[in-house]
Formats: C-alpha cells, structure tokens, sequence
C-alpha cells in the first residue's frame, strides 16, 4: 500500500483529509507539525506528500522545502485556506510543491488530484528528472577538486558549529546514498549511487575535519599553506572514530534518532538530544558507541 504524508495543523481538517483519500489505497502518515518530520522519514518511500499551510508550528514552508531536500522526485499536494495563485508547472516548483488547491474543497476533487499526481509521477522512471539530479551530483563532483572545506558545505569560513551541523544536515537530506539505495537495480540508479558515494564521502571528510576543534585548528593553518585537504598522514585527533552521532547507527531504526540529537545538539537542546539518544540505545541496546555518548552528554548536562 502507497505511503502518503498529509501535514495539517487543524485535527478536524486532518480527518477529512484522511477520510477523503481513495478507499484502501494509500496509507497515511499524519502530523500536525512540520518542523523534524523528514528527518523521521528515513527510510521510507513516499508517493505522495500533502501539505496544509496552517500547521501548528506555522512551519509549512519549511517543510515544503525539506521534503524537496529529501527526495526531489516526491510529488507534493500544497492546501491553502485561500485560492491559491495560477502558476505554471516551473514556478511551482519553485515554491516547492506540484500542484496547489484551496481546501476545504469536494472529496472528488480530492482524490482526483491525489491520483493525478501519483500516478502521473514515476519516482523509478523519471528520467529527465533522474538525469537533471544526475547532472546537480557531477557537477558539484567536479567542483570539489578547487573547493576547500567550507566551500563544501557551503558555509562561511568562521561559521560557528551548530552552522555545520545545519549545513551537513541539510547536504545529507539530499545527497545521503543510503536515500537512493532502491534505484540501484536501474542502470542510471547505479551510476547515480556511485557518484553519490564518492561525493558525500568528501562531504563527510570536510565536516568530521570542521566540526573537530582541534583538526579544524589544524586545518586553517593548512589552508594558509595553499592546501585544500588534509593530508591523509595527518593524525586524526583524540576520537578516531565515528565523528557524528548519526555514524554511530547500526541500524537504520537508530539512524533517524542519531540524526535528531545531532540537530537538537546543533540547537544547544541538551535535554532533546539525551532523549534521542535513548530512544537510538533503546534501538541497539548492545552498541556501546551510543551508550557512551548518552553517558557523556548526561555528565555534560549534569556538570
């Protein structure tokens, strides 16, 4: 059964919504916030997302925008209380959803638009949109040989940490291979993956270097010297391990909660981030890697 998402902040306008999907066809999963449901979206594959304007913490756009970070490909059903503006297809885009309807409307109606635009839409198959992402991954590929660190992530070069940690989320919603892992059978998904690969393991190697206090140090005085990249003989600090939560997972069930810490610790939200890492030990009750973390950030937060 199709998965579709349906984002409303009024729970009475939530129902319908749901009561007005063709019967037996789709499966809901229903919220009245925007704000932190992609990251919690990991993992599963959308047909469908529709979004009110009016959620409960006024974060509609901001999801829209997430959900196009997440899976370009996703068709998007934007509701509004009031007519929405004539657009084309482009300009549509470009504000992130598909198509746009004036809610409350007829069930008919509805369901017409729902079918139009998931069958309309064939994720596996699409492929000028596969090869326009195709295109946005080479390229940046292609850049990264002139590209420092920062440049990478498309930061500043003194932004502060918790702009790193926004920035890396932001590149892994879009790029994490693991998001693409079902195209493989396909032979542009194969090609696609392996770029995908090599290009968010560059952007991996420039946040694990930025977000370290002391590699970071080192590495300032290496852009001084002209060089882009640390060498590889460059040790590699006191933790040589995973270097963000998110790589502490063996699982994609912890995975999810991992990556909702390192936000809530990007947001100085110490208490959010221990409960997401509960949740993610809960997941692996044998992975020490996580239990530590808990542990330190508990003594942290206690200190």
């Amino acid at each position: 059964m199709k998965e579709i998402l349906i984002a409303c902040g009024d729970i009475d306008l939530l129902r319908t919504l749901v009561g007005d999907l063709p019967a037996d066809q789709f499966k809901p999963i229903a919220t009245r916030r925007g704000s932190g449901i992609v990251a919690k979206l990991a993992g599963r594959a959308l047909s469908l997302a529709i979004v009110h304007a009016e959620l409960e913490d006024n974060a509609a756009e901001q999801l829209l925008m997430e959900l196009r970070q997440f899976d370009p490909q996703l068709p998007i059903l934007y509701l509004t209380p009031q007519k929405p503006p004539t657009l084309s297809s482009q300009q549509a885009r470009e504000q992130n959803y598909d198509t746009a309807l004036q809610y409350p409307l007829p069930a008919p109606v509805l369901r017409n638009a729902v079918r139009r635009l998931t069958e309309n839409t064939n994720q596996g198959h699409d492929l000028e949109k596969w090869r326009a992402f195709y295109n946005e991954v080479k390229q940046r590929l292609d850049a990264l040989p002139a590209q420092n660190y920062f440049a990478i992530l498309g930061v500043p070069d003194n932004a502060p940490h918790h702009q790193l940690v926004t920035a890396f989320d932001a590149l892994s919603l879009r790029y994490h291979p693991d998001r693409y892992h079902q195209f493989q059978s396909e032979r542009w998904g194969k090609a696609l993956h392996e770029k995908l690969v090599a290009l968010y393991k560059v952007m991996t190697e420039a946040y694990a270097v930025l977000s370290d206090r002391r590699q970071r140090a080192r590495y300032e005085q290496a852009l001084e010297n002209g060089e882009l990249r640390l060498a590889l003989e460059e040790p590699a600090g006191t933790d040589k391990g995973p270097r963000t939560l998110e790589e502490l997972s063996q699982s994609a069930a912890s995975r999810r909660f991992l990556r909702l810490a390192q936000t809530d610790l990007a947001k100085n939200d110490y208490a959010a981030a221990i409960q997401n890492l509960t949740f993610a030990q809960s997941m692996e009750p044998q992975n020490t890697a996580i239990a530590d973390a808990l542990a330190k950030l508990q003594k942290k937060l206690n200190a």
